[in-house]
């Protein structure tokens, strides 16, 4: 069945009598990627080229007050987590107040932040007080040259001090996501998981993605493609550990967890380990997930750039049912499944800046 032929994607809900986000193929959405800014302190060779992207007058952004309309609206139909992204969302200005408006939004059930840790120290006492629920940081390389090369410029000990302030301010486990690149990082694969585990923090690898005009700056040539497939990074994991697959978590995001076990996991240690592998082991026939740009470009997948503009309804007076009706036309034409391919190819135009991680 086509979208394009497929029903009306709101559908009543048997849930507390709230009508639902379901989309054509009956996947039904509760957990909204919330971009607050497309300007970033790093310039990651996988996220923007060097020179950035066009960054737009902050009355093109929506503000914190638009943001909690739409949000309201979505919770009220069963969006019920809420992840803040860009860009890097710690340079939006008081970002703590967003999170204690979208905590006060009746069907909320959680607000969480990804980050890449450069501004978390000197925000992190105040983004849990103002509710925050989780934190994930990326760290793609335990090595500062390698470090500072993917992010142009990035210094590892001050994301490093910025996730310990983080963890002695009473977040955690603190999650961690790596971005595995083939001739790059890979060799660092059992060097992050024993970083990680000794630390007390969830690790998880995510599989490259072509998204963008082009999609690597300045890391040079490889053989074949910059994809590791998550059945290779399981074969290398099982040099050091035994792994069992634990059952998928309802609701939450798409990475599948595995359990490390063996002489090589300190005792007492969680040892879980997350694999996102939207290229290689598809999991959208499960995608519970919608995304809004700072722009409020309402996205409904990460690899097909079209979007609906909820802040043109916004500020043309649009009141609930108009934004019901935006929801409606984004989930509509959502696919069954993206176009990712492991010899990489374009299959979006804007950068992942721009969307939000």
């Amino acid at each position: 069945m086509s979208a394009a032929s497929s029903p009306t994607t709101i559908a009543p809900s048997n849930l507390d009598g709230r009508r639902s986000l379901v989309d054509s193929f009956g996947r039904r959405v509760t957990y909204l990627r919330l971009s607050v800014t497309n300007r970033c302190n790093f310039r990651c060779v996988y996220c923007m080229p060097a020179d950035g992207v066009p960054l737009e007058p902050a009355t093109e952004l929506l503000s914190f007050e638009e943001i909690a309309r739409v949000v309201t609206v979505m919770a009220s139909m069963g969006v019920g987590r809420i992840r803040l992204t860009g860009g890097e969302p710690l340079v939006r200005r008081d970002l703590a107040t967003l999170v204690r408006m979208l905590r006060a939004i009746d069907g909320v059930k959680e607000v969480v932040l990804t980050t890449n840790g450069l501004l978390l120290g000197r925000q992190a006492v105040a983004l849990l007080e103002a509710g925050l629920a989780g934190l994930t940081v990326s760290v793609d390389s335990l090595r500062a040259d390698r470090f500072a090369r993917i992010t142009r410029g990035g210094e590892l000990d001050r994301v490093l001090e910025g996730i310990e302030a983080a963890r002695r301010a009473g977040f955690g486990p603190i999650k961690i996501n790596t971005v595995l690149i083939r001739g790059f990082n890979d060799d660092e694969v059992l060097d992050l998981v024993d970083w990680a585990l000794s630390s007390g923090h969830v690790l998880r690898f995510i599989e490259f993605m072509p998204i963008g005009e082009d999609t690597i700056w300045g890391l040079g040539d490889t053989d074949g493609s910059r994809c590791v497939p998550a059945a290779e990074l399981r074969q290398v994991l099982e040099r050091r550990y035994a792994l069992s697959t634990l059952p998928p978590a309802e609701g939450v995001g798409p990475a599948r967890y595995l359990r490390l076990s063996g002489p090589a996991v300190p005792e007492g240690v969680d040892g879980r380990v997350g694999v996102i592998s939207a290229v290689t082991e598809c999991f959208c026939a499960g995608c519970n997930r919608i995304r809004m740009t700072p722009q409020g470009g309402l996205r409904a997948c990460l690899a097909d750039d079209r979007e609906v503009d909820l802040r043109a309804v916004l500020r043309s007076g649009g009141d609930r049912q108009a934004l019901e009706a935006a929801l409606s036309r984004a989930l509509f034409g959502k696919q069954e499944t993206h176009t990712f391919d492991i010899e990489g190819g374009n299959v979006t135009l804007k950068q992942m800046v721009s969307i939000g991680g």
